[in-house]
């Protein structure tokens, strides 16, 4: 160990480097590295002589539709309907799902992902969401309403096509017939 560290100092020594050598060095390395900033970025006068910058694509405001719908059925009996179609996870769900042996994390992690919304009182409100379609975003709450229950169904896109198409007044139509029981 000690004789390599002897040859290289001996090298360094023996070379006459002086300290100016490494300072003009670090000097064009730094007036490259400055050369090439200007000219992918531009030079700081503000011109545009160089490449343009990239920078990434701001969010577009996110639109939504909503619908409100009665059920001839309880708030429980429709919220149980519709978290099970629509595969909404819950609270006490995702805190299992963290607690669980080795990948519990990551599993509760991809959950997160999907930015679920869950808020329940049984009896008389739910509140259930997450992604839908990759960026989009679907809520549905759930209250009593004499013996039924009333249904709010918030769809939420940054693509005002997406929201004009047939499919979302297809989702709209389905979250009904799920929770009314007449499609499973």
């Amino acid at each position: 160990m000690i004789r390599p560290v002897f040859l290289l100092t001996s090298f360094f020594l023996l070379s006459g480097c002086a300290t100016t050598d490494w300072a003009a060095i670090n000097k064009q390395v730094s007036d490259t590295a400055a050369n090439l900033t200007k000219t992918l970025g531009g030079n700081d006068s503000g011109e545009s002589g160089g490449m343009p910058l990239m920078s990434p694509a701001g969010q577009q405001a996110m639109q939504s539709v909503d619908k409100t719908f009665s059920v001839p059925v309880d708030v429980d009996t429709a919220a149980a309907r519709l978290k099970r179609h629509y595969k909404f996870i819950s609270t006490q769900e995702l805190e299992a799902l963290r607690q669980a042996a080795n990948d519990g994390d990551w599993k509760a992690a991809a959950e997160d992902d999907a930015h679920p919304v869950w808020d329940a009182m049984p009896g008389s409100y739910y509140k259930m969401g997450s992604d839908w379609n990759g960026r989009d975003h679907l809520d549905i709450e759930i209250e009593k309403n004499g013996s039924g229950s009333r249904l709010y169904v918030v769809y939420r896109s940054s693509s005002s096509q997406r929201l004009a198409g047939s499919g979302v007044t297809k989702l709209m139509n389905d979250v009904r017939a799920v929770a009314a029981g007449e499609k499973r």
